[in-house]
């Protein structure tokens, strides 16, 4: 995945160039000032989050499913036999505040989260990126020994800045350096703290749908070589966002079969070169609460 590493480099540099540039070109007046809006068309790139947070009151549905792997053969129907499920609630608590909670059926994982906007990219104040701090914990339920699996070793924590910039009214593009703690390893081998760095862009084909692509790398080493290179390897999907009103229907392909932080981080064990490709969705639909 060497190239794919340089790939994003070399696209984020000029992306960020070009940025620089053109910041007035796009940006829309909100009240007294001009903040960027629809950087992205969801709270969710593909798997991980993007800078877009809920208005105060607005409540989100979200139900997001991955289908199995491509390479299981027809006997499976090519992963469509299989499902594995998310459903979760996502809530603005302020303009610069929002909360969620889910459940998986991977592992049956509950997640938690908190989202910050720290600030808005704003043409006035030629503030050419958003950044918001994201931080979330996931436990697993699944049964084991309690002995060997104690309830504080089965809890996870993620923490990622995501960094963002609307190039112009199709392109975004987004960073996001995040750090991970697992309480609890299974193999002297892994860390229990890993880093990574995960980048996105999205391009607006239409002004209601979007092409989507994410990766995050790994950085962590241990003995000068990548942790559990043998056994995981860096997410990287693929996915159309498509905007109908109050619903965002997100249509992708994944080698990642979890769904929240921790596990589609560090536990995805599918390569696209041998064909570890899941099919999936995500739907949300936004209320008002007030």
């Amino acid at each position: 995945m060497d190239w794919l590493n340089k790939v994003f480099i070399f696209l984020f540099s000029f992306s960020l160039t070009y940025s620089q540039s053109n910041l007035e070109s796009f940006l829309e007046p909100v009240g007294d000032n001009y903040f960027t809006t629809s950087t992205f068309m969801s709270t969710r790139i593909i798997n991980g989050h993007s800078i877009e947070m809920f208005a105060p009151s607005a409540l989100d549905v979200r139900i997001s499913h991955r289908f199995g792997a491509l390479n299981t053969g027809f006997y499976e129907l090519f992963g469509l036999d299989q499902a594995t499920i998310r459903m979760g609630l996502e809530y603005g608590l302020s303009n610069s505040i929002m909360i969620g909670i889910g459940r998986s059926s991977y592992k049956k994982n509950y997640d938690g989260f908190f989202k910050y906007s720290i600030y808005r990219q704003n043409g006035k104040q030629n503030i050419p990126f958003s950044l918001v701090f994201f931080s979330s914990v996931s436990i697993e339920s699944l049964r084991k020994n309690q002995d060997n699996y104690p309830f504080l070793g089965r809890v996870s924590y993620c923490n990622q800045l995501l960094v963002a910039s609307k190039l112009n009214d199709k392109l975004s593009i987004q960073l996001m350096p995040t750090f991970i703690h697992r309480n609890m390893v299974q193999s002297p081998y892994f860390f229990n703290d890993v880093y990574l760095l995960g980048s996105a862009i999205k391009y607006n084909v239409t002004k209601s749908t979007s092409l989507n692509v994410e990766y995050y790398y790994r950085i962590t080493e241990k003995d000068g070589v990548l942790i559990n290179q043998n056994q995981f390897y860096n997410s990287l999907s693929i996915g159309l966002d498509i905007e109908t009103g109050g619903h965002v229907f997100q249509l992708h392909i994944t080698n990642s079969l979890p769904m929240y932080e921790v596990g589609f981080l560090t536990e995805t064990n599918q390569s696209w070169g041998e064909g570890g490709i899941h099919f999936g969705f995500n739907i949300s639909r936004e209320f008002t609460l007030k």
